[in-house]
């Protein structure tokens, strides 16, 4: 049986105690060789191996051959050769002001140079410190040179997006990391990672001799694992998740591609599976939501809240998608970079790229109605994992009262500051990622030859167009079914068709009235 790790992310632990090791080493070998450049930033979502791969940079720039033994890069490396490595691990430095992080950065700086028994001038400032320890580190080589890894070097400023001090924290970081390329002649080899990637105008001005693998089809593999890794690497671990849940290998194998696959990070790549979701399924023998055990950060809580996403047209343009101020961050930027969307296609006319966004797996759709419920409402998101079951089985029964009964529930709390600030678009996106975490084939804004249906969902035996009112009469929506004859949009299908006319009211902040009728 393999031995699977959740919560390790030092390579030398993983390898010194026999845990399984997707083999990456070819593609860290393409960076780290020197062939393709020398400093490099990846942006890539919470839990998919950007400490692991920080991690092993260090092993090999150390020469800890033992390490590599078996893996695709022992033959290609010169072992001969070692540096001094300079690791940052930023996500340890979380302050919230500007005065407590420089105060913290200090300390922190200090104790990386003791390790190497170096000393620093703490009475200098953090970037100057920083630059110190860089170029006395440089001094200890053979070649005069170190190597430098950062990881999550953007957790610091992610903590103050949506706050006053956010720009504070910007400019902080601007100088601080701009000592990665003032002291370039000094470096062997740079890797910056994180979760999201500011403009250009932003931190990354005074950095923009990092070559960006973030979209780069070389690094779209890098993280995450394929589905012929976890084929290899895991043979017996699916087998065992399948024996405990009555299911065969090929079963199990599918339920894993539906709960924890789809990630893309460029528009050509193949799909990739959430490597600590599929490793605690493995530890548990279960198919369930490991996602959402981690905190979802509020600032995006509160975007959501001030700005509903609009389904039917989840998209962005590719400068757009790469990267945002923290000033002014976009809502739809920040739910790809942190892993709730993700590409699932892409238009290309003559150069100018738009990509098309939705949830990557069944895993996410439930982690993001989790959080779009308490973003929405004062409803308890556990409680409401309750109404969700319930009205997925009403709905798969065609009980479309029940349905709509347990639909209710999650307008029941909408707060009066919420409401008076939203639109129609609001309440149809609670009921699409209803739907969406039900399992449901769900599609807004569907176009017709004469209008557009505002939502449409399917299950293995029916079908459902839904139009929403608010502060209209249902009868109204029902009447716009029936007139612009939104039902020839099924017209090929054998299922059971069911029409669902919705009022909502902005006073009452719930559903007031319905109408069903079959097609």
């Amino acid at each position: 049986m393999e031995k699977v790790a959740t919560d390790i992310y030092t390579f030398s632990r993983l390898r010194e105690e026999n845990f399984t090791y997707v083999d990456k080493t070819e593609q860290l070998w393409e960076m780290a060789s020197g062939e393709k450049g020398k400093q490099f930033f990846i942006a890539r979502p919470r839990r998919f191996g950007k400490s692991l791969a920080v991690s092993t940079l260090k092993s090999l720039f150390e020469g800890r051959r033992e390490l590599f033994a078996g893996l695709a890069i022992e033959p290609k490396w010169d072992w001969s050769k070692q540096w001094p490595v300079l690791h940052l691990d930023m996500g340890s430095v979380q302050y919230d002001t500007v005065e407590e992080l420089t105060s913290g950065l200090k300390s922190y700086l200090r104790a990386q140079a003791k390790l190497s028994g170096l000393t620093v001038d703490l009475a200098d400032t953090p970037s100057n410190i920083f630059r110190d320890l860089l170029r006395a580190l440089a001094a200890t080589a053979a070649d005069g040179r170190c190597v430098v890894l950062i990881d999550e070097y953007d957790k610091p400023l992610l903590r103050a997006l949506g706050t006053p001090a956010v720009l504070r924290f910007r400019d902080f970081f601007r100088g601080f990391y701009s000592v990665v390329k003032t002291e370039e002649r000094l470096q062997r080899f740079a890797f910056i990672t994180g979760v999201s990637k500011f403009s250009k105008v932003s931190i990354f001005s005074d950095l923009n001799n990092l070559k960006d693998y973030t979209m780069h089809p070389r690094a779209a593999t890098l993280f995450g694992y394929t589905h012929e890794e976890i084929l290899k690497y895991f043979p017996n671990r699916i087998h065992a998740l399948g024996e405990a849940n009555g299911l065969s290998f090929e079963q199990a194998y599918h339920e894993i591609i539906r709960w924890y696959d789809g990630y893309r990070f460029e528009e050509s790549a193949p799909p990739m599976i959430n490597p600590v979701s599929l490793g605690c399924c493995f530890d548990f023998n279960r198919i369930s939501n490991y996602w959402s055990k981690t905190a979802t950060p509020t600032f995006l809580v509160d975007m959501l809240r001030k700005h509903p996403l609009d389904f039917s047209t989840i998209g962005v343009s590719e400068t757009q998608l790469e990267a945002f101020e923290p000033d002014s961050p976009d809502v739809t930027t920040l739910l790809y970079q942190t892993g709730y969307l993700t590409i699932v296609g892409c238009e290309n006319l003559d150069g100018l790229r738009y990509y098309r966004l939705d949830f990557p797996n069944r895993e996410v759709r439930s982690s993001f109605l989790e959080f779009l419920v308490p973003a929405y409402t004062s409803t308890d998101a556990r409680r409401s994992g309750v109404a969700v079951f319930s009205a997925a089985k009403a709905l798969y029964a065609h009980d479309v009262p029940a349905f709509l009964k347990n639909l209710k529930y999650f307008f029941q709390n909408i707060p009066y500051d919420l409401t008076d600030r939203q639109n129609e678009q609001m309440w149809q996106a609670i009921v699409y990622v209803v739907l969406k975490a039900i399992g449901m084939t769900v599609d807004a804004e569907v176009r017709t030859f004469d209008g557009r249906i505002d939502m449409t969902c399917e299950t293995p035996s029916d079908n459902y167009i839904i139009e929403f009112k608010l502060d209209r009469p249902a009868a109204e929506a029902m009447a716009q079914i029936r007139g612009k004859d939104y039902a020839a949009h099924f017209a090929a299908s054998r299922k059971r068709l069911t029409l669902i006319a919705i009022s909502f009211s902005s006073e009452k902040r719930t559903i007031v009235e319905e109408l069903v009728e079959e097609a």
